[in-house]
């Protein structure tokens, strides 16, 4: 009894890790505002009004993004001279999707862009 217990402990830990490496990877979003665009980053305690997100799929565990991994395009209706957050997640859909296919190799990170009502 006590081997087959141990070997389940075993097994247990073995899964989580297997998930927990699943999910891990080192994704890359460029934070950079459309060329003639005059945007500003709000400091950490502006209000600010959520505007876009976007998904970002990656490929070799977040090594190689599949299309466009920078935020100009959640950026461009954005006016000028306004300030923005951004900010990056590990959203529990991104978690699902990387814990679902992170085996063969594919990520997902969420990226979303506010606004702040003030100039």
């Amino acid at each position: 009894m006590f081997k087959k217990s141990a070997l389940k402990k075993y097994l247990t830990g073995l899964m989580g890790l297997l998930i927990i490496v699943s999910v891990m990877g080192c994704t890359t979003i460029l934070i950079k505002a459309p060329p003639g665009k005059n945007i500003q980053l709000a400091n950490a305690t502006s209000a600010m009004d959520f505007n876009k997100s976007k998904r970002i799929w990656y490929v070799l565990w977040g090594l190689v993004p599949l299309g466009d991994n920078t935020t100009d395009d959640l950026l461009a209706s954005v006016p000028d001279n306004s300030k923005v957050s951004v900010k990056t997640e590990l959203s529990p859909i991104d978690f699902l999707i990387s814990a679902l296919l992170g085996g063969i190799s594919i990520q997902t990170r969420t990226v979303s862009v506010a606004i702040s009502p003030e100039k």
